[in-house]
């Protein structure tokens, strides 16, 4: 019995001892473990690209050229005509897409599918269905001869994929240069220029059954205007061609390029959508005015395409322009160069003579070092 009250004795005693120390202690603090891991967390510092560049940016001819960004991959892909193939070049920087930047042969013309060469002008363009295709024309016969519009779809959401002939788009008619505009309720349309009998190559717009299959195409514009039909771009001659769907401010354009591609009066002029049925020519306006024309030793400049930067602030010109004067407007090398467009209070663009050969450009914004 005494044993056990000197037991008991002992265990209240050192009972008593341990809650004086802890009455003496700073209390614990429960753990939480989602607090926890924050406090830990490490935060990751994103260094933008501020390396300035000079045009053209291509080292090598690269007529028709394109650039798109795809926020899912983070990279910038460029397409441009190289006649029997469609390459497919990648950067996380735009200026160095053609210098630097990865590449694919993802298509050849070997003939199959009546796609026998002179592929021009390849565009890349995003899906309803998030996949993408691309659309450009080709000869139809081994021998040099009538062009048409086809398609290749994408088999997954990633451009360095593989692909897949979709097929032609639009009716039996000699055409070249499709680009697609997607509106905000998913309806596709395809803008191309047409050979016309009587006026020679004008833009044509349809409406899309799906991204590889177009309903009748309408003519919406010809060449009329004085800066139009330099000589000996007149009469059956005359040319519009390489149209692109450009959206600001609630505005919605299609940039174009007239006369030939070789002349130093090769230009960019601008249609605007004012409303109602957009097959309809009535519900486009031309503006007088050229949107781009040479300058600063840039003879040449068009065949347009656009691309917002990475942050989605800007909105970046790609086109090509020659080195050097060709009065006699021969076949002459064709480089690429990008632009940031200016717009207007109104939100419309401003571009005037292109960015000279020794200017510094700043690099689209957000993109990443």
């Amino acid at each position: 019995m005494k044993k056990y009250i000197y037991s008991l004795a002992i265990i209240v005693t050192f009972v008593l001892l341990t809650s004086l120390v802890s009455c003496n202690s700073a209390p614990e603090q429960p753990v939480d473990p989602i607090e926890t891991s924050a406090e830990v967390e490490t935060t990751v510092q994103i260094e933008y690209n501020t390396e300035q560049f000079n045009n053209p940016i291509s080292p090598f001819d690269a007529p028709d050229p394109f650039i798109t960004y795809d926020h899912e991959t983070g990279y910038y892909y460029a397409l441009h005509t190289q006649g029997n193939r469609i390459e497919i070049y990648r950067s996380k920087h735009a200026a160095d897409l053609l210098l630097e930047g990865e590449s694919k042969v993802i298509y050849r013309a070997t003939g199959e599918n009546s796609v026998w060469g002179d592929i021009w002008a390849p565009e890349m363009h995003r899906g309803p269905d998030g996949l993408w295709y691309i659309y450009t024309s080709s000869r139809i016969t081994k021998d040099p001869g009538e062009k048409r519009v086809f398609v290749l779809g994408s088999l997954t959401s990633d451009p360095f994929g593989e692909w897949e002939f979709k097929g032609r788009p639009a009716y039996d008619i000699f055409s070249i240069d499709p680009t697609v505009y997607t509106a905000p309720d998913g309806t596709q349309y395809m803008c191309y220029s047409r050979v016309d009998s009587r006026k020679g190559q004008v833009l044509d717009i349809a409406k899309m059954r799906d991204p590889y299959t177009c309903y009748n195409g309408t003519t919406i514009a010809y060449a009329e205007l004085e800066w139009e039909l330099v000589e000996p771009y007149v009469g059956t001659k005359a040319i519009l061609e390489g149209a692109f769907f450009l959206e600001n401010n609630g505005r919605l354009f299609i940039i174009y390029s007239a006369n030939g591609c070789w002349s130093n009066h090769y230009a960019l002029g601008v249609l605007e959508y004012t409303g109602g049925d957009i097959c309809s020519a009535k519900s486009w306006k031309k503006h007088p005015e050229p949107l781009l024309t040479y300058g600063n030793e840039v003879y040449g400049p068009g065949h347009a395409s656009f691309f917002r930067s990475p942050d989605g602030s800007e909105v970046w010109c790609v086109y090509h322009g020659m080195l050097l004067s060709n009065d006699t407007v021969t076949p002459a090398e064709r480089y690429c160069h990008i632009q940031k467009v200016e717009f207007d209070e109104t939100g419309y663009p401003v571009m005037g003579k292109p960015i000279g050969y020794d200017t510094p450009i700043d690099p689209p914004s957000g993109e990443i070092k």
